[in-house]
């Protein structure tokens, strides 16, 4: 194992050779992402390709030369695996944790890209009290070195989970008494004037291109922080602290009006 550098977007540790990335498959260790040469065959690729598939792990071919870089030369047979330092966590369980929570904030991270930006939203998110946080497994970082120091360690305090179809977790979510608001910059109800309700859900898109279109339409609602100056946009981060801490500061006086 070794550190990655290959990339910028890929610090985080990495696995190489056919039983290593087979047995951190079988033994549920969280795998962000899985690379294959493109001359890679046989049982045992066969077996891997099974395994990614079953949890949902996104794999790729590439040229033999970036497994090479990836390993520093090492003994890859053909198959490389990058591994995260968080543990992630499944939805389901998530949602049986919270299911007699009146209030409950779910953070989702709709292919934010920068390292910094989720960093600052993990630890925002759990700041504010949070129960999870999303991460599509495709278009998005997945947790890395980078990203934990980033947070300064917060994302070891809440529950990450790893979306390989985020419009079915927001249903997911939904059917679980969740209303789900995408921040948007130009459009949708003024943040400071609803009324968040309980459970919900807050997804916000990536840092130069908003929210997806399919995601769009996939939330009950949009929202907006109105700013001034003709300022178009907030970072995605700060965007996401104001939302965040104006539910907070909602909850707190509904719990005072009881």
């Amino acid at each position: 194992m070794k550190r990655d550098d290959s990339t910028k977007d890929a610090r985080q540790a990495v696995i190489w050779g056919r039983h290593g990335v087979a047995e951190a498959l079988r033994a549920g260790h969280p795998v962000n992402r899985i690379y294959f040469s493109a001359a890679a065959g046989g049982p045992q690729v066969d077996e891997i390709k099974n395994l990614a598939r079953e949890r949902k792990v996104r794999f790729d071919f590439v040229d033999a030369g970036k497994l090479g870089k990836l390993t520093d030369g090492g003994d890859h047979q053909d198959v490389v695996a990058r591994i995260s330092p968080v543990a992630y966590a499944d939805l389901d369980e998530v949602l049986q944790r919270v299911a007699a929570l009146e209030r409950a904030t779910v953070v989702v991270l709709d292919q934010v890209k920068y390292a910094r930006n989720i960093g600052m939203a993990l630890r925002t998110a759990v700041g504010a009290g949070a129960v999870a946080v999303l991460l599509p497994t495709r278009g998005s970082m997945l947790a890395n070195d980078e990203i934990v120091r980033a947070s300064a360690g917060a994302i070891f305090r809440l529950p990450v989970v790893p979306s390989a179809n985020l419009r079915d977790d927001l249903e997911k979510l939904k059917a679980c008494g969740f209303w789900t608001y995408g921040l948007d910059a130009e459009r949708g109800e003024n943040l400071y004037g609803m009324r968040w309700p309980g459970r919900r859900v807050l997804v916000v898109g990536n840092e130069s291109k908003g929210l997806r279109p399919s995601i769009r339409k996939a939330v009950d609602a949009c929202v907006r922080i109105p700013l001034a100056a003709d300022l178009d946009s907030l970072n995605v981060a700060v965007a996401l602290g104001v939302a965040l801490f104006e539910g907070v500061r909602q909850d707190g006086e509904s719990m005072k009006e009881r």
